[in-house]
């Protein structure tokens, strides 16, 4: 079977709680052809010490990019991902969540090699209340008209191909500060992405690979809801991008 490359991406701000049980779950993958780019996005806390204390331990392929100031998810994953190796997989890891298991690089190697995807989204589990979060069914239905007037259904586990990602226009990042978006990342990279690729290109995976941190208590939509729908709103009802046909 192919062993296709993966990039595991961590943006993280003030996790040091969670630093631990996310970062060993991306680097006790079960599996060889991985990376894992870590930004520690100018923490407050001593989630950069916690962090360097793993790597000490750890003999893995292994970035740790400390920022001097916070610019937010988006951003982070914006030059990490386009700076990634060619050909790689990107896998998105938010800092205070985590990985369901040591095998899910190799099981969604087999995904990637069994199907003609470019995309895959998933299900995940809450770690508040153990609630698996399955996303629905897809229609064919759903894709005749505009997607992103619809329900959401691509959430985590997301991994895509990074190629796919580069064919984003960096100008549908950008908010009215001239800056990246500093919530909604999301919203911003996925519907973009689905749009290009079609439901011939996506992989919605029912099996739970990621834990989603629910207590969290400076989460995005409980510390800055109002900008979080804010942004959502301006991404609803940006224009659609047309399918492509190869990447």
């Amino acid at each position: 079977m192919k062993s296709n490359h993966f990039t595991i991406v961590i943006p993280a701000y003030n996790c040091e709680e969670w630093v631990e049980k996310n970062l060993n779950s991306a680097l006790e993958q079960e599996y060889d052809n991985f990376d894992v780019v870590y930004i520690n996005d100018a923490s407050t806390d001593n989630t950069q010490m916690k962090v360097e204390e793993i790597l000490s331990n750890s003999n893995k392929k292994f970035k740790l990019v400390s920022n001097k100031k916070n610019v937010r998810a988006l951003k982070n994953l914006y030059d990490h991902i386009t700076t990634a190796k060619d050909g790689t997989i990107i896998l998105t890891l938010d800092g205070d969540d985590y990985l369901a298991d040591n095998n899910v690089l190799s099981y969604l190697n087999s995904v990637y090699n069994s199907t003609d995807c470019w995309l895959t989204v998933g299900s995940y589990m809450q770690n508040d209340n153990y609630q698996v979060v399955t996303p629905e069914y897809v229609t064919e239905e759903y894709w005749n008209t505009n997607i992103r007037k619809k329900h959401w259904s691509f959430s985590h586990l997301r991994t895509f191909k990074k190629e796919l990602f580069e064919k984003i226009n960096v100008k549908d990042m950008i908010d009215e500060d001239d800056e990246f978006y500093k919530f909604t990342f999301d919203r911003v990279m996925m519907y973009p992405m689905v749009e290009m690729a079609g439901p011939d290109r996506i992989t919605l995976i029912n099996k739970v690979l990621y834990i989603y941190n629910r207590l969290n208590p400076i989460s995005v939509d409980r510390a800055h809801r109002a900008q979080q729908l804010r942004i959502e709103s301006i991404v609803t009802n940006k224009t659609p991008y047309g399918r492509v046909s190869s990447l």
